[in-house]
């Protein structure tokens, strides 16, 4: 899981650097590729470099100058002595020249592809790390921030962890490319003084062209930004929104509400691909007339132009040819820098506390409920300004039945989420035995609680997999069946083709609202837990089953404390104690005959739910 961030992380800068140490990135890590590059670089240098013999060779249509060359003496020596004064001798020479020069792009491929693969391992394994981390920070978050942030900004934003990766290659691929920019930059030199200066001087303008269209870039990539995060957006909440859209035949509209956000991204791309397409063109012309008109300015002048300066001239544009995807990449270096900036800046937030609302994990071992829950003057707002509940002061029994009751909106979730700790609560106002709640552990405290809800959360795997979500201990398939018989499903256990390992499809789509709420209902009774909370678990049941399941649970659950959020009322009869909610305020609480004689809130719900059940029952 991942650690608690520092002020410095929630910074691109400080990203970079805390992704560092989580890849447990080495020096070696570095040196080897760059060291394989050199070598690379060197064989690609001696490679280009045969080029100026053999250019020498065309002018003189020999290669006498061999025997005089310090540089490509060592070619002549080749040659066997015995056909070291045979006609035939340079024929050899080209062979040996032309082969030499194959030789030195195979060693350089060799090389490259050693670097390839380690490169390839090395960044994987960095890209777990990254992901594995990333992943792991935003688990942490609470569940106030899922409830106010889309899936798809959050998906994206993981997603983007990954330009840390686009950063770090391709600062290596500008290191690659600066080396073969480097030797090919020998050679021409080598080849052509006037040529290679008149190249040198014509890249600061180009690069100051680069440099305006590298700063439009960064905009277009903001705009990127967002609606790449509106397009996952709108994607995953068509996607998890199916039932809604097809029961009201809206699948054209949701298709045009996609379609928009695809404009939106073809707009954006169109208008970055415009302006990035332009330079490449333009900085290769500038470059290819600057050359052409310094190569007529040496004819003009010196006045005299043989084939071998043809040849000279043509080698020389075949290496610039060369060198200028070299150039090029450098100078896209800073647009890839423009580009991943407004990512790395939105990884960043990430791994900033504000609005977060990280729930902290105490240093408390939590056992088992001895005596009772306490909550005292416990008031909570999703948003400043709006409670959600007021000063709450309630006592709950351990081994107890208690059941909160209270019209919609009254914040029954809210106050056993709060028990939960799917929120944090101010401190000194929930406590578990006299110890604040906030001193115990998250993962000893959901490990001997468990709650259902009548939001049923159901994996995309088999019925398995999801009753034994989150068991640390095995569990046989006598328990599983023994749980399933509990909440009324055996019957609908031996239909199923696979049984346990039948797949259940995404959120449960397979089985029916009552089927995913006993599904639930079972899981959360092989956990054992010492505190059982059911918000409205059986509101998707007939009465009949209800009946039925609504036993099962108490038997299973004999001894232990279980809270019960109802809406029907006849299902908490035989309640210990009953809390009443009235927006967001404790105002009765008592036992069932108590609170039906003091004629308040309880009696007024009772009423009208009994009127109810008459009425429909004539």
């Amino acid at each position: 899981m991942s650690q608690a961030p520092s002020h410095s992380i929630s910074t691109p800068r400080g990203v970079l650097r805390h992704y560092w140490r989580v890849a447990d990135v080495r020096t070696w890590h570095l040196v080897l590729p760059a060291f394989l590059i050199l070598v690379a670089g060197a064989f690609e240098a001696a490679s280009f470099s045969l080029l100026i013999p053999l250019t020498d060779a065309v002018a003189e249509n020999s290669f006498a100058f061999l025997d005089d060359s310090r540089a490509f003496g060592w070619i002549a020596r080749l040659v066997p002595d015995s056909i070291a004064d045979s006609p035939s001798r340079d024929s050899l020479l080209i062979v040996i020249t032309v082969g030499l020069i194959i030789i030195g792009r195979m060693g350089k491929l060799v090389f490259e592809y050693l670097r390839k693969l380690f490169v390839v391992n090395r960044n994987e394994r960095y890209r777990v790390s990254v992901g594995e981390e990333t992943f792991g920070r935003v688990l942490d978050f609470g569940r106030q921030y899922f409830d106010r942030q889309s899936l798809g900004k959050i998906d994206a934003e993981i997603g983007w962890s990954s330009s840390v990766l686009g950063l770090l290659i391709a600062a290596e691929e500008v290191f690659r490319y600066v080396v073969g920019l480097v030797a090919k930059a020998g050679v021409m030199i080598a080849m052509s003084l006037p040529l290679s200066i008149a190249f040198i001087v014509t890249l600061p303008f180009v690069q100051w062209f680069m440099t305006v269209i590298n700063r439009r870039v960064q905009r277009i990539a903001k705009e990127g930004v967002e609606v790449d995060r509106r397009m996952r957006s709108r994607i995953l909440d068509i996607l998890g929104s199916i039932p809604l859209v097809k029961a009201y035949s809206q699948e054209r509209t949701a298709q045009k509400t996609y379609t928009e956000v695809l404009h939106q991204a073809q707009d954006v791309a169109v208008r970055r691909d415009r302006v990035v397409s332009l330079r490449y063109p333009v900085e290769e012309m500038v470059i290819l007339f600057v050359m052409l008109i310094v190569q007529g300015a040496v004819i003009y002048f010196v006045g005299d132009f043989t084939p071998g300066d043809l040849a000279s001239f043509g080698a020389f544009l075949l290496i610039l040819q060369q060198a200028l995807p070299d150039y090029k990449y450098l100078s896209e270096f800073s647009m890839k820098v423009a580009e991943e900036l407004p990512r790395l800046e939105a990884v960043a937030g990430l791994f900033s506390d504000e609005g977060k609302y990280i729930v902290p994990s105490g240093p408390r071992t939590f056992e088992r409920l001895h005596d009772e829950i306490s909550v005292r003057d416990l008031s909570f707002e999703y948003q400043p300004g709006m409670n959600t509940l007021v000063d709450i002061t309630a006592s709950i029994k351990a081994g107890q039945v208690t059941a909160i009751v209270g019209r919609t909106g009254a914040g029954k979730t809210t106050f056993v989420d709060l028990i939960a700790r799917f929120y944090d609560c101010a401190p000194g106002t929930v406590f578990l035995d006299d110890v604040d709640i906030r001193d115990f552990s998250l993962e000893s405290l959901h490990s001997r609680m468990a709650i259902v809800s009548q939001d049923v959360w159901l994996l995309n795997r088999t019925l398995r997999d999801n009753l034994t979500f989150g068991l640390a201990r095995p569990i046989t398939d006598d328990e599983l069946e023994s749980a399933l018989s509990d909440v009324d499903l055996s019957e609908f256990l031996g239909g199923l083709r696979d049984g346990l390992d039948s797949e259940i499809g995404d959120r449960g789509v397979r089985l029916s609202g009552g089927q995913r709420q006993r599904v639930a209902l079972a899981r959360a009774l092989l956990r054992d837990p010492d505190i059982l909370i059911l918000d409205e678990a059986t509101s998707a049941l007939d009465s009949v089953v209800e009946q039925r399941v609504a036993r099962a649970i108490q038997q299973r659950a004999q001894g232990r404390t279980l809270i019960i959020i109802a809406h029907r009322l006849s299902t908490i009869r035989n309640s210990d104690l009953i809390l009443v909610l009235h927006d967001g305020r404790l105002v009765e609480q008592g036992s069932w005959e108590e609170l039906v004689q003091r004629e308040g809130a309880f009696y007024r719900l009772h009423q009208a739910q009994f009127n109810q059940d008459e009425a429909l029952a004539r």
